[in-house]
């Protein structure tokens, strides 16, 4: 009975230290990764810390005790941190409005156009896949062209959409940045830029009828992480040695770096959407989790549509890391989300995110 009694103490406090790590988590998204980077950990974590709570809450159920409340509180003071992540499918409130905006994101990786890709090229799938659907907007990151293979006016033939892209880096061969695709009137484009990176955002103010949107095309900072980075995560073993240690440091160091480039660069897009007049939509690849500074800044003031009509689990990253929705289209409340999609498409190692929207006529 005594071994019983110890194994019992011993779950009891593993529970409520799990339980105090997923309250941290929402503690986490408040706290700016530029003077405090560690705390964005937690948020990076929240699945994990979500998966052992809900472990113990059926094992405290199925044993009938009271103890189930440690986990079932933790929980529920994240619930719509939990929404998120996952979307139960009940009723989707904008299913009976008629749609006005139908918007596509997607990180087409280059259109896999790098010298080290084993793959073909996919810029035609991409573009075919654009062609035969009725979009008004499509946002892409890590936009290429490269001499010889693809040209912006191949693009445009390609798609059946006027491009406006936006360059990070232009080479005399090569180009590389974002686009937003429209055939609608674009009244004016810009671009924001961020200090020593390889990332950006843009805009396009849209016309459609009598009315006038403001897309912007954002691509956050990248974790960058290597091949070794990947390979440290999967290993077996975890060996206090001095080879681990320098992978350790290496990858937390990393993140480190994105956490807090991310911050900077979210603040000065939300500081520039402030002195926008124009119904807003925010598309693009946040390398963010819905449980980040990034995430919680963004949405202060702008809606989720996945949490407005999505269902289930959806990740939009196909790789690894970070295995959980990374791409997202937010609206402003003068928008209501009629449908949420994220169509399993191969042509990158993200996954499209495609919403239709309805804009409210009370403005």
């Amino acid at each position: 009975m005594l071994i019983v009694r110890v194994i019992h103490r011993v779950l009891v406090g593993v529970n409520v230290f799990f339980a105090l790590c997923l309250v941290l988590t929402y503690v986490s998204v408040y706290i700016n990764p530029e003077q405090f980077w560690f705390a964005a950990l937690y948020g990076l974590l929240y699945p994990f810390f979500l998966i052992i709570n809900l472990i113990f809450l059926l094992y405290w159920i199925f044993r009938w005790k009271w103890l189930v409340f440690i986990s079932l509180m933790a929980i529920l003071l994240g619930i719509n941190h939990f929404n998120g992540f996952v979307r139960l499918p009940y009723g989707n409130s904008g299913k009976h409005l008629k749609p006005h905006f139908k918007v596509m994101t997607y990180n087409v990786n280059l259109f896999r156009l790098y010298s080290w890709s084993k793959l073909k090229p996919s810029y035609s799938n991409v573009f075919n896949y654009i062609k035969n659907d009725s979009f008004d907007v499509v946002c892409l990151q890590e936009f290429y062209l490269k001499e010889g293979k693809l040209n912006l006016e191949q693009a445009k033939q390609q798609s059946g959409m006027d491009i406006y892209p936006s360059y990070i880096l232009r080479r005399s061969t090569s180009a590389y940045g974002l686009a937003i695709l429209t055939n609608l009137p674009v009244v004016r484009t810009g671009e924001i830029s961020f200090p020593n990176s390889f990332n950006a955002c843009m805009y396009a103010d849209i016309v459609k009828g009598a009315d006038t949107i403001r897309v912007y095309n954002l691509h956050l900072q990248s974790t960058r992480l290597k091949e070794r980075n990947f390979n440290f995560l999967l290993r077996n073993e975890f060996k206090l040695d001095s080879k681990n240690y320098d992978e350790l440091k290496d990858l937390l160091t990393r993140l480190g770096v994105a956490f807090t480039k991310r911050a900077r660069q979210v603040n000065l897009v939300v500081q520039h959407m402030r002195t926008c007049r124009y119904p807003i939509l925010i598309c693009g690849d946040f390398n963010d989790s819905p449980v980040s500074y990034t995430y919680h800044t963004l949405t202060a003031k702008l809606h989720d549509t996945f949490k407005d009509a999505g269902t289930g689990v959806v990740p939009t990253f196909s790789g690894l890391w970070p295995s959980y929705r990374i791409d997202y289209v937010l609206r402003d409340k003068l928008f209501s989300t009629v449908s949420y999609a994220s169509p399993r498409l191969k042509f990158s190692d993200h996954y499209p995110v495609v919403v239709e929207v309805q804009l409210s006529g009370n403005r």
